[in-house]
């Protein structure tokens, strides 16, 4: 039994050591990398049906146009004119020319003068200022540009974009508008937004009245339309408000308000508004003006002023004014009451209008004392007038027959000594001479047919009476007709 398992032993030890050399001798197996073949499918298939196409879709052919070879515009497109009186100076580093004192540039159809200009070539900008000195601020740049003239403290130009950035502008507008603009943006040679606007009759550089706007648009000529505005006397903003406003400016006639003129109390009237109102564009051949005044002391005034024109036809104008004047404070010895009024006419007709009549109207009458009392018609001429005279008169030809006719209507007005003298009217009826036994064909042989008819016919209605019964019932008490 031990024998046995000696035996057992011993071959299992055997068996263990031929197992481990076997092992050390197999060697690793190397899968080999089969070699790639080179175009070998185009070589092996010859036959058209057989070719395999990699893709089916047309390749895309390369766009045949070429890119865009014109270079940009450039922004300075004409020639820039430019002369100084004290010196020119040329930056060719940074491509700017800079004109001292007097210096004058026009480019297109812009002229520009100013104390100093600097024209920036790489910014495309012009830049203007005055010159200060030991007299102040001097040689500010006026700007012209498409019929429009302004004049500012300092401004930039850009020549790309024809813009304009505007510093303390000043300008005029029709009909006398004065605009001043602390900043303003000039679009166009046709549109200027402003900001911290007046608006004035005034010509003074700092008026003494004025209609102030935040925000506004101006459309030289045309139309100014601005935001909530408030009237302001002697920097003195006053309760009057406007929510918004439109200013008609344009040329052609245009229905809007007038602006009035302030006064700031020179007179004996006291601080007022003068010549304010409304104009009323008809149609082309009529207006009408509205206008008012007002002053502090209880004085006031009123006119209605209108032109009418039909070409080929007939013109005239019409102008009533009526006024209740107030002079110093009630209670003093100075203080005085007075109602004045104007009335005047005047009409012509076209000679083409009517060939056979005529009718025409000059007509001036009133106070006495309006033209020596009423400030908007303060003038030397009419001062010293001391006669008004009025004349309406209508001349008709009966065509065909030898009668013509005329009445006319006249006055005559002293103001010296106050008598006024009317005919209302004076009417004339005449017949040309006419030979009624003429023979035939006009002969007039014998003295019978050389006898000859005329008639001649005046009647008037005079009136002759004073100022103060003037249009009353009174004045026709003393009237005289006759014939």
């Amino acid at each position: 039994m031990q024998s046995n398992l000696s035996y057992i032993l011993l071959f299992l030890l055997l068996f263990c050591s031929l197992t481990n050399t076997r092992s050390q001798d197999i060697r690793p197996k190397v899968k080999p990398i089969p070699m790639v073949v080179k175009n070998s499918l185009s070589k092996a298939i010859t036959t058209p049906e057989k070719i395999i196409k990699n893709d089916t879709l047309p390749l895309k052919k390369q766009d045949s146009i070429q890119l865009d070879t014109i270079k940009p515009k450039e922004a300075i497109t004409d020639l820039i004119t430019h002369v100084a009186k004290d010196y020119t100076t040329q930056n060719a580093t940074k491509k700017t020319v800079t004109l001292y004192n007097e210096a004058h540039v026009v480019y297109t159809d812009i002229d520009l003068k100013a104390g100093i200009i600097i024209i920036d070539y790489i910014n495309n900008t012009l830049f203007a200022k005055g010159i200060k000195d030991s007299t102040g601020y001097n040689q500010k740049p006026v700007f012209k540009q498409g019929g429009q003239e302004s004049e500012q403290d300092s401004m930039i130009y850009n020549f790309k974009t024809k813009k304009a950035i505007i510093y303390g502008i000043r300008t005029r507008q029709e009909p006398g508008m004065f605009i001043l603009g602390e900043k303003s943006k000039r679009v166009n040679d046709s549109t200027i937004y402003m900001r911290n606007i007046k608006f004035t009759t005034s010509d003074k550089e700092k008026p003494d009245y004025y209609i102030g706007v935040k925000k506004a648009k101006v459309v030289p000529n045309k139309k100014i339309v601005a935001g909530l505005s408030n009237l302001v006397i002697a920097d003195v903003p006053t309760p009057v408000f406007l929510p918004f406003a439109y200013f008609p400016m344009g040329k052609n006639r245009t229905s809007g308000f007038i602006f009035p003129a302030i006064q700031t109390g020179t007179s004996n009237r006291g601080i007022g508004i003068q010549n304010g109102g409304y104009y009323f564009a008809v149609n082309d051949y009529i207006d009408l003006e509205l206008l008012g005044d007002i002053y502090s002391n209880g004085s006031w005034g009123f006119r209605a002023r209108s032109q009418y024109y039909v070409r080929y036809k007939f013109s005239g104008g019409f102008n009533l004014s009526f006024e209740k004047l107030i002079r110093s404070t009630r209670g003093f010895d100075d203080y005085s009451e007075a109602t004045n009024f104007n009335i005047r006419w005047s009409h012509r007709q076209d000679p083409k209008a009517s060939p056979n009549s005529n009718f025409g109207a000059s007509v001036n009458l009133g106070s006495s004392q309006y033209f020596r009392q009423s400030l908007n018609e303060f003038n030397n001429s009419n001062f010293l007038t001391n006669t008004f005279s009025s004349s309406i008169s209508y001349q008709k030809t009966f065509a065909g027959t030898p009668f013509n006719m005329s009445a006319n209507a006249t006055h005559s007005q002293n103001t010296n000594t106050g008598t006024v003298t009317m005919a209302l009217p004076s009417l004339q009826l005449s017949m040309s001479r006419i030979y009624p036994f003429a023979g035939k064909g006009g002969i007039k042989k014998n003295p019978l047919q050389k006898i000859g008819l005329t008639y001649n016919m005046q009647g008037e209605y005079r009136i002759n009476t004073s100022e103060d019964e003037f249009f009353t019932a009174k004045m026709f008490e003393t009237a005289n007709a006759g014939v």
